[in-house]
């Protein structure tokens, strides 16, 4: 120990000075240890009521079930054939056994487009070229101020060469219209005999000049019109392309510039700020020539989302797949009872009252519902449970120990008699109906075990769900009107005054810290006073120890004095 430890005490004196003032220090401070002892056992009983409360609340969270009414209007739902259709139910639905068929499922609008090679394939090849720029008059506006040539490609290889300018005499539009249209180079199998066309149009008082394949309706890369060489002051773009299409109500514009990809327009339509609710795809079909395919497909089922087309690219024409659905068999159909309804979705809620159906494929199914006993069973059991393990904790913690030959730590408080008082609430009667078929948890198999536990038989209770429900439920949840509280309000309610903030439980841990803060000062003031004891004791020992030192010395130095006088008087008589 620290306090009143000297390491030489008691080498001048001899003595074990050191060893007498540990073991006074030890007798004095049994008084402490037996407070320290008194904390700890404290400490753990203060433990033991937080394991009780747990028990206790784990029993009121089983009587608060029990306490809903909709508890006892719990349904179970079966489908009879679940690949056909599955089903939810909710709570105080009737029971009952419904065959339904499903005639049609919904489906999603789904439009696919033809094949190309890849991805990348251009959907959009240009077979017109137009002037971006305009003139006041196409007769007298001169496009060519100095001499050269239009040159215009056809199909990729083919030219068209074009002369312009003063020496020419191809120096306005309409000139350059009619050079075109009769030059020698531009003979083909269009509509008039030409590989393209050039015509003028007037937009906003303005004319421009259009150059396009003379084949009506061209497409692809055999009809690609382009501009090469440009000596005029005009210059040349191909017209964006407009692909527009409905999904139910809302539309959809896309602006398509030439030479798009697949992959490009794909982008475009699921990037698209207006996109009314359609998801683009492209799927490879494991053709051996042209495997790749545009697919647009609905993201909602049903004919109000169906899609239609208001308007393709050239090169990428797309439609319903053969056998795809359109207009009202996009719908699900089904059949009950000979009536057939019609939904826009695989769910359906507003059919069978209180059932949600969610049909998978077509056939036939049936609906069951019926009371859900077992769960109702499972927390009247549960209930049991929770009553056993409360009582179980609450007598290993005041019963007698033989082998200790002392009471539990719970012994001497309040919680001793809780066991009592809550058997007396969980034999209780109630009659909450005019059967009273069922009034105590007797008749639901309830009997006593030796050691204080119950125990309850499932099949009785089973029995008495299925057979008199009405009981049943009145017995847990009283009747309100009638000023009957249930059993399970019953249990609930006192379980909530024994575990809330000032609860039973509470006040006796905060009684059980209230002893333990008062012990931990004593123990604070005791150990004070002892140090400031020894502290003097401690000093006194020293003193005690110099002072037999001296006389320790004294005594040796006498000693030595007397043997010199006796020696030198023998010596003398002689």
């Amino acid at each position: 120990m620290a306090t009143g430890t000297i390491s030489s005490l008691g080498v001048g004196s001899g003595l074990e000075l050191q060893s007498m003032l540990e073991q006074l220090r030890a007798v004095d401070e049994q008084a402490i240890t037996r407070k320290k002892s008194e904390v700890t056992a404290i400490e753990s009983q203060l433990n033991e009521f937080t394991v009780v409360n747990n028990k206790l609340l784990t029993m009121k969270s089983a009587a608060l079930d029990l306490s809903l009414s909709s508890t006892f209007i719990s349904r179970t739902v079966s489908s009879s054939s679940t690949s056909v259709l599955s089903a939810t139910v909710a709570d105080g639905t009737a029971v009952q056994s419904t065959p339904v068929t499903v005639d049609r499922i919904a489906t999603k609008s789904t439009w696919m487009s033809g094949g190309v090679a890849s991805e990348t394939a251009k959907i959009y090849v240009p077979t017109t070229q137009e002037s971006t720029t305009g003139v006041a008059d196409p007769a007298v506006t001169n496009i060519a101020p100095a001499d050269g040539n239009l040159v215009i490609t056809y199909g990729g290889s083919s030219t068209i060469t074009v002369p312009v300018g003063p020496t020419s005499t191809v120096d306005t539009m309409n000139e350059l219209v009619s050079a075109i249209n009769s030059d020698p180079e531009n003979v083909g199998a269009g509509a008039n005999g030409r590989k393209v066309t050039a015509s003028t149009y007037v937009l906003s008082g303005q004319t421009y000049l259009r150059i396009a394949s003379d084949t009506v309706g061209a497409t692809g890369e055999s009809h690609r019109v382009a501009i090469t060489t440009n000596n005029t002051t005009l210059a040349f773009t191909p017209p964006a392309k407009t692909f527009a299409l409905n999904v139910g109500t809302g539309t959809m514009t896309l602006s398509v510039a030439a030479d798009t990809t697949m992959s490009q327009l794909r982008d475009l339509i699921n990037n698209s700020t207006s996109n009314p609710g359609v998801t683009a795809s492209i799927i490879n079909d494991g053709s051996a020539t042209n495997p790749y395919k545009l697919v647009l497909k609905a993201n909602s089922t049903g004919k109000d989302k169906e899609i239609t087309m208001l308007a393709q690219v050239p090169d990428l024409t797309m439609a319903v797949p053969v056998g795809g659905a359109t207009g009202e068999t996009l719908n699900a159909k089904i059949t009950i009872d000979g009536v057939s309804y019609q939904r826009q979705t695989n769910t359906i809620s507003d059919v069978l009252s209180g059932i949600t159906l969610t049909l998978q494929a077509t056939g036939p199914s049936t609906v069951s519902v019926a009371n859900n006993n077992a769960s109702i069973q499972e927390m009247i059991v549960d209930l049991v449970d929770a009553y056993n393990a409360a009582v179980q904790e609450i007598a290993r913690n005041t019963g007698y120990d033989e082998a200790t030959e002392d009471f539990g730590i719970l012994a001497r408080t309040t919680l001793r008699d809780l066991p009592y008082v809550l058997q007396n609430i969980m034999t209780s009667s109630i009659k909450a109906d005019s059967k009273g078929l069922v009034t105590t948890l007797f008749d639901l198999g309830l009997e006593f075990n030796r050691d204080g536990t119950i125990s309850i038989d499932e099949a009785t209770i089973a029995a008495a769900i299925s057979g008199a429900p009405d009981s049943v439920s009145a017995f847990f949840l009283g009747d309100e009107a009638a000023g009957i509280t249930g059993l399970a309000d019953t249990v609930n309610d006192y379980l909530r005054e024994v575990t809330g903030g000032s609860g039973q439980i509470a006040a006796e841990k905060t009684a059980a810290q209230t002893r333990i803060d008062d012990l931990q000062l004593r123990i604070e003031t005791e150990t004070e006073r002892l140090d400031r004891r020894y502290d003097i004791l401690t000093k006194q020992f020293v003193s005690l120890d110099q002072y037999m030192s001296q006389m320790k010395s004294m005594g040796s130095y006498l000693t030595g004095q007397f043997s010199s006088l006796s020696n030198l008087l023998s010596d003398s008589s002689q």
